[in-house]
């Protein structure tokens, strides 16, 4: 029965080019904006100065004439490195943790940049800022002041806010003491991500993990509702859930094909160094796919017509970009959502070094996702008295 599965894909060239030809194209693209743009292999590493993503901070003030949080839903972790007395007013290092707590929902001070790293990549904290011994002692000599920002590049809601959150922070801490020559500069740097291009590395995990979820949810959409040997098929004691097993089966077959590709392509078109072995990107992509198999199975066991069929997956397909993560935040649906949890398991393992023990939660989900659709497709399927 698989074999079946497989002659009927292999048979569908237009599937066969959506599911290969579509991937490699976007990625071709993001190549080519990259390069074009000048934006291909941004540092990700590295500490350039200046302010960068500019997130607005509205600052509200209280009756007390003091500033509070506006609710950004930020949490800071701040490092005071600072032993220099030279100021003779009060500690410029606490005065400015003073300012960050103002604005960002909490701050969380650490004896060691290791510990808020830990934090960091715990998602503790949304970012970490270390001030450097001597920040009081260059400020008050009016010479160039420095500070890092820490912030987890794959968490692009949290780090859109957090470089204009420092630039208000730091602005009302010079208005404060009515400062116009001492300048602080904040030198932000990106943390757990891949060698290689920051644009590159994310947004190409985004198009691999897209494209092996809905890539393949797309064409098993069809694969119910537009099977006419089925028919003759059901007429033998075959079990639906067998005919479910083989179709899943089958898709995550051309799958793990089209996971070899994707990842070939995302990691040699952009010389990426990625923190886990390719075997292990390959299983995550697998993984992907057998998600987007089971639930384009379970779309072409409700529907009745290919028409309904592909409006289903529309349907599929804008809600899961729109909870992707990466443009709202969809709270505990990020638990859940199956793109969610494999785009999680890719920046887990290859951004962040960890194995595919340490991330086995994120693997439970997608098998019991995938199941459960199975099992949800097997039963309404078997409740159908006729195929559409």
């Amino acid at each position: 029965m698989v074999m079946k599965e497989l002659r009927l894909i292999v048979k569908d060239k237009v599937a066969l080019l959506l599911i290969f030809m579509l991937p490699a194209v976007l990625i071709g693209m993001l190549a080519y904006v990259t390069n074009e743009s000048g934006f291909g292999g941004m540092d990700v590493g590295g500490g350039g100065m200046g302010g960068g993503m500019g997130g607005g901070v509205n600052v509200t003030a209280t009756e007390d004439g003091n500033e509070t949080s506006t609710g950004l839903g930020l949490v800071f972790g701040v490092v005071d490195l600072d032993t220099t007395t030279t100021y003779e007013g009060e500690d410029l290092s606490e005065n400015l943790t003073a300012y960050f707590e103002m604005i960002v929902d909490e701050v969380i001070l650490y004896n060691s940049t290791a510990d808020a790293y830990r934090a960091l990549y715990e998602k503790e904290i949304t970012a970490y800022i270390v001030i450097p011994d001597g920040f009081e002692a260059n400020l008050t000599i009016n010479e160039p002041t420095y500070i890092e920002v820490h912030y987890d590049g794959n968490d692009l809601l949290g780090s859109a806010s957090v470089s204009g959150v420092v630039q208000g922070a730091t602005i009302l801490f010079r208005v404060g003491k009515l400062w116009i020559r001492s300048e602080v500069f904040p030198g932000t740097v990106i943390e757990f991500t891949p060698e290689g291009g920051y644009l590159e590395s994310v947004f190409g995990a985004f198009i691999v993990v897209f494209s092996s979820y809905l890539g393949i949810a797309m064409t098993s959409a069809q694969s119910i509702v537009g099977d006419l040997p089925l028919r003759r098929m059901l007429l033998t004691p075959t079990n639906r859930l067998e005919v479910i097993t083989a179709k899943v089966l089958g898709y995550v077959i051309i799958g793990f094909f089209q996971s070899l590709l994707l990842v070939t392509l995302w990691v040699l078109a952009f010389d990426l160094s990625l923190n886990t072995s390719f075997l292990a990107l390959v299983i995550i992509m697998c993984l992907a796919s057998l998600t987007g198999s089971a639930t384009g199975i379970l779309i072409s066991s409700v529907a009745s017509t290919r028409l309904q069929a592909n409006q289903m997956f529309l349907f599929v397909l804008f809600a899961t970009l729109i909870l992707a993560g990466f443009f709202i935040d969809v709270g505990v649906l990020d638990e859940y959502l199956p793109m969610n949890q494999a785009m999680g398991l890719l920046i887990d393992t290859a951004f962040k070094g960890l194995s595919l023990l340490d991330v086995w939660e994120r693997i439970l989900k997608l098998l019991g996702f995938s199941v459960i659709s199975m099992l949800a497709a097997s039963y309404i399927f078997s409740k159908k008295p006729t195929l559409g």
